[in-house]
């Protein structure tokens, strides 16, 4: 197969994620094209090379020694946001992986369609918003999905996947291959009225959520009942408990921060931390909604 990509040799991730935290990559590539994805996983594949694929780097801590293999980042996996079929009751709307959520967010806005309101401060890509299902208590990107663009990393098959045959859960996704494209299913509404909700949104989220910290959102599931991670943590008298770097947010106790050089050791010895003494005090044992890479 010929190479049509560029690699790049030893390069730290700390730039290309939200916690500002990781060692780094043997081997990355920033694809813009899937025809250019797919040369580089025949390429892995060819040379027995692991491959760990990222995107907006927002839901994810990379280990302090980095990631072994090529490390593909689909943030530059974009062709422009485009309406493919609409009518009165609904229209639906064409992205690739490496559109970020909040320019999709736009693009709906713009052209008065309801029903990524609910994304309004999400951060990061489309694709890795729909592999961990990203959302709020009442919505998630499960309910706007009508059909996935999946390729196969072994065969470089690309398939459509309706939703219908989608295993979304609470946070995650249950899909073989990669998720390089999607269309939504979007209703038409007052423009005025998505964009009050919108910014409503956005709001409530600025003033009870540290989204400008360095961190990766939400780092723990909220159990199925009873309180949310972030009262847990909090009753558990954690706000603020630092470890290093490693800080529990005093704004949403939910959210760890790096509050200048903190080490993927110092954030995971504040999530042990934090998982112990809510066991001990709630006897309930929290789950991580933030994805560990590397060695």
């Amino acid at each position: 197969m010929a190479q049509k990509f560029s690699l790049l040799i030893n390069e730290p991730l700390k730039p290309y994620t939200s916690f500002r935290v990781g060692g780094p990559a043997d081997l990355l590539a920033l694809p813009k094209t899937i025809g250019e994805l797919k040369n580089l996983l025949g390429y892995a594949s060819e040379h027995e090379i692991p491959v760990t694929l990222l995107g907006g780097g927002t839901n994810v801590l990379i280990s302090d020694k980095g990631i072994r293999g090529l490390v593909i980042i689909t943030t530059h996996l974009k062709s422009g946001i485009r309406i493919k079929d609409s009518n009165p009751e609904k229209c639906f709307v064409f992205a690739e992986a490496g559109e970020r959520l909040s320019t999709a967010c736009r693009f709906a806005t713009d052209h008065s369609l309801s029903g990524l309101e609910f994304a309004a401060g999400i951060p990061g890509t489309l694709g890795g918003a729909i592999a961990m299902n990203a959302g709020t208590k009442s919505k998630d990107m499960a309910g706007i999905v009508a059909d996935l663009m999946v390729l196969d990393p072994k065969t470089l098959v690309l398939q459509t996947i309706e939703r219908k045959n989608l295993g979304f859960s609470y946070r995650h996704l249950e899909i073989s291959g990669i998720i390089v494209a999607a269309n939504f299913g979007l209703t038409p509404a007052n423009q005025a009225k998505i964009e009050q909700t919108f910014k409503q949104n956005l709001l409530l989220k600025k003033t009870t959520q540290p989204v400008s910290a360095a961190s990766a959102g939400c780092f723990f599931k909220n159990p199925v009942k009873g309180m949310p991670a972030g009262e847990l943590i909090e009753k558990s008298g954690l706000k603020g408990m630092r470890i290093n770097d490693a800080m529990v947010s005093e704004l949403h106790a939910n959210y760890l921060v790096n509050a200048g050089n903190a080490t993927c050791e110092d954030i995971l010895a504040l999530k042990t931390r934090i998982e112990d003494t809510v066991f001990n005090t709630f006897k309930i044992k929290l789950e991580t909604e933030v994805r560990v890479e590397g060695e």
